[in-house]
């Protein structure tokens, strides 16, 4: 049996690892809310594009501000654990893997605003362009990002290398866009200006789902251990 002192401090670090525990967790269920709220804006601002719904995409830029403060309450967060609990080997990982997941879904916001603010110019200019394929960018870009989010949930390597492969769909996608609206630039001339904004627009679905990869390639670290399993993405 150990002795009353040696006893005391035994529950003294199981209880200060509990609470520990407790805090990553919390850290894990606001990253978790974050991605339902960037989801959320993609959604909005896919609807909105659909027809041109300006009132629906002013709310989701102005959505983006909300957004962009959890990230950093998050990133807070997950610094002051650094200092205080000076955590070592996976615990260390998880946390510098949350700040990376927060900072990729905050830039998705951003992504998903700055489509709302092109369906705002698009509408002010009379568009009528229409683009069936941003919904099937927009369906494979939140199925991945639920994918991620649940394979960071469970730690799962192979769910995040599978999202990473899907990326190639949303990429096949973008190009056949961007080649549709240059034969319709091509075709009529008075059409530049709405489909250059429309290319914007698939630009910024693309970087979503390739920030979705970003995010697997950091999980898949957090759980590895290990630089080289993560794909190195190029600059935007």
């Amino acid at each position: 049996m150990l002795p009353w002192g040696e006893l005391g401090k035994v529950v003294v670090a199981l209880t200060t690892r509990s609470a520990f525990d407790r805090q990553l967790n919390e850290l894990l269920q606001d990253v978790l809310t974050l991605a339902e709220m960037v989801e959320s804006q993609l959604t909005e601002a896919i609807k909105a594009l659909e027809v041109y719904d300006v009132a629906r995409a002013q709310r989701v830029a102005d959505y983006d501000s909300r957004i962009n403060r959890l990230r950093y309450e998050i990133e807070e967060n997950a610094y002051t654990l650094l200092a205080l609990q000076s955590p070592m080997a996976r615990d260390m990982r998880r946390i510098v893997a949350m700040v990376s997941v927060v900072t990729n879904l905050e830039r998705m916001g951003d992504h998903a605003a700055g489509i709302a603010r092109l369906v705002i110019r698009m509408a002010n200019s009379a568009c009528t362009i229409s683009c069936a394929k941003f919904d099937q960018m927009a369906e494979l870009s939140i199925a991945m990002l639920r994918d991620a989010m649940t394979a960071l949930d469970t730690q799962d390597v192979a769910l995040a290398k599978g999202v990473i492969n899907r990326d190639e769909q949303v990429d096949a996608l973008h190009k056949a866009v961007y080649d549709e609206l240059i034969a319709t630039m091509t075709n009529d001339p008075a059409t530049v200006e709405c489909a250059t904004m429309l290319m914007w627009c698939s630009h910024n679905l693309e970087r979503y789902a390739d920030r979705v990869s970003n995010i697997c390639d950091r999980i898949m670290y957090l759980i590895t251990g290990n630089l080289h399993e993560a794909r190195i993405d190029p600059m935007p």
